[in-house]
C-alpha cells in the first residue's frame, strides 16, 4: 500500500477555524473522498517552555507505531496583554491507500498549536473539542507543572490519562496535581518510572538465587546512594519494595526512612548522596549491593568476603518516543499508582 504525508500551515487562525479545517482538509486534498479513518488514541502533547524541538518530527514517529490524532499544544507567554487570542497551526495527515475503488485510510493528523492572547492561559475548551470521542486521549504534560488551581476537572473530562516525566521536574512540584487529578478519573502514569523498571526487572532475576531472595526480601538494613538533584528515583524504587513486600513506613526524613516489616522489625534505611545511583542490601553476612555505572546497571552478592554472584543489564539511553511508543504499548501501570501511594503521597508536604 502506498502512503503520503499531507502538509498545511495555517497562521493567525481562530479555534473554531481550526476544527473546521481537521474535518475538511484531508477530503478537500481527497478530491472529495472521505477517508477511512484508523486512528486508536489522541495523544496531547503539552510543550509550553521547552527548548526548540522539532514536535511534528517527533509526533510523525509516534503515530507511525500508534495511529492517533497527536496535538502539540504550545502557549506562547510573555506576549502583550492586548494580543489578540489566535492559533498558528501546522497540520500533517498521513494517508494511506488501498486497492483501487475503495477509500483511502487516514492513519495519523499531527496539529501544533502556538496559542496566543487568550488562548495561551485558556486553551482546555479548544484542546477538548479536537480530542476523538470514545478513545483513550493520552496527555503527556512535558513543560513545568501546573500551578495550584489548574482545572483538572475540565480537563479530565476529554483526557483519560495523564503522564509525566518526574526525572525532569521531580514528583514534588506534581503531588498537588496528582492528588487533584485522580480523584477526576484521570490515570497517572511517569515515564521516569517506566526508565526505572530495569532496576525492578533486575532485582526479580536476582531473587533467582537463595541469598538474593533473602537479602532483598528481608534486610536488617538498607543504604541508598543517590544523585541529590534527582531524589524521586530512589522513592519510587523505595514505595515500590514497600508495597511489594507489604512494609509500613514509620518515620521519613531527608537522611533516613525507618521501616517496619511483617514481622514487626525495624529496617533502617540510610540515604546518602552520590553522582551514581545504587541500592545496598544487608543482612547478616550478605549484601546485595546494585549500582548504576558505565551504562550498566551492575549487581553482587557477597557473603562476608566470598564473592556469590556478579549480574550486568546494559541501561538504555532515555528516548523520548521509545519511552511514549512502550507507555503506550503498555498501559495504564498500577504500579506506579502503589509506589506513589506507599511512600510518596502520603508525605506530610
Amino acid at each position: 500500500m502506498d502512503s503520503q504525508t499531507l502538509h498545511w500551515e495555517h497562521p493567525n487562525i481562530k479555534g473554531p477555524e481550526l476544527l473546521q479545517l481537521l474535518r475538511t482538509e484531508v477530503p478537500q486534498a481527497l478530491g472529495g473522498v472521505v477517508p477511512v479513518t484508523a486512528t486508536v488514541l489522541t495523544l496531547g502533547l503539552y510543550v509550553k517552555g521547552i527548548p526548540e524541538t522539532d514536535w511534528m518530527e517527533l509526533a510523525e514517529k509516534i503515530s507511525h507505531v500508534h495511529p492517533s490524532r497527536v496535538l502539540i499544544i504550545n502557549p506562547i507567554t510573555g506576549a502583550p496583554e492586548d494580543t489578540a487570542t489566535h492559533v498558528d497551526a501546522q497540520i500533517s495527515a498521513t494517508v494511506t491507500y488501498r486497492r483501487p475503488g475503495e477509500p483511502p485510510t487516514l492513519f495519523s493528523e499531527c496539529v501544533q498549536m502556538n496559542l496566543g492572547g487568550g488562548l495561551a492561559n485558556h486553551w482546555i475548551d479548544l484542546v477538548q473539542s479536537l480530542i476523538k470521542s470514545d478513545l483513550p486521549a493520552y496527555l503527556l504534560w512535558l513543560g513545568a507543572p501546573p500551578l495550584p488551581g489548574f482545572r483538572w476537572d475540565l480537563l479530565s473530562t476529554g483526557f483519560t490519562h495523564l503522564v509525566i516525566d518526574s526525572e525532569q521536574a521531580g514528583l514534588g512540584p506534581w503531588k498537588s496535581a496528582i492528588l487533584a487529578g485522580k480523584p477526576q478519573g484521570m490515570m497517572v502514569d511517569d515515564l521516569y518510572w517506566q526508565r526505572l523498571g530495569l532496576w525492578r526487572a533486575h532485582w526479580a532475576t536476582l531473587t533467582d538465587y537463595p541469598e538474593g531472595l533473602l537479602t532483598i526480601t528481608n534486610p536488617e538494613k538498607i543504604v541508598i546512594a543517590w544523585p541529590g538533584p534527582r531524589p524521586w528515583g530512589w522513592r519510587l524504587l523505595l514505595g515500590w519494595l514497600i508495597d511489594r513486600l507489604n512494609w509500613s513506613v514509620s518515620d521519613l526524613e531527608p537522611t533516613h526512612v525507618s521501616l517496619i516489616d511483617d514481622y514487626g522489625q525495624t529496617i533502617p534505611v540510610e540515604i546518602r548522596e552520590a553522582d551514581e545511583p545504587s541500592f545496598s542490601f544487608y543482612h547478616g553476612d550478605y549484601v546485595l549491593s546494585s549500582q548504576r555505572a558505565n551504562k550498566q546497571l551492575q549487581s553482587r552478592i557477597v557473603k562476608s568476603t566470598e564473592e556469590l554472584y556478579t549480574m550486568a543489564d546494559p541501561c538504555n539511553q532515555a528516548d523520548p518516543v521509545t519511552d511514549i511508543v512502550k507507555l503506550l504499548n503498555r498501559g495504564h501501570d498500577q504500579l506506579f499508582d502503589q509506589a506513589l501511594s506507599a511512600l510518596i503521597l502520603n508525605e506530610h508536604a
